[in-house]
């Protein structure tokens, strides 16, 4: 009887240990959650900065950014075009 008396004892341990890395485990993977959302949400002020930064100097030729506000440009307009296109594709 000892053997099992012993045998249930180390079952018993595992079991705890085992519990327990799972409460590790799903601590870290809530963390790893918080920290991906708080990234998003860092690149979208990013975005919003980048963006109020274009609005604010995309008539600015003296501007440091004018290269890159003249390209983000080109690309609203080249996507103006396809969009008239996929619209008359449709009729």
């Amino acid at each position: 009887m000892a053997f099992l008396d012993d045998f249930g004892k180390k079952l018993s341990t595992a079991a705890d240990l085992a519990v327990d890395k799972a409460k590790d485990l799903a601590e870290i993977g809530k963390l790893k959650l918080d920290i991906a959302a708080e990234e998003k949400e860092i690149n979208n002020l990013y975005i919003q900065i980048g963006k109020s930064v274009y609005f604010l100097e995309k008539e600015n030729p003296d501007s440091v950014y004018a290269a890159e506000c003249q390209n983000i440009g080109e690309r609203l307009q080249r996507v103006a075009e396809l969009q008239e296109e996929a619209e008359r594709e449709k009729l």
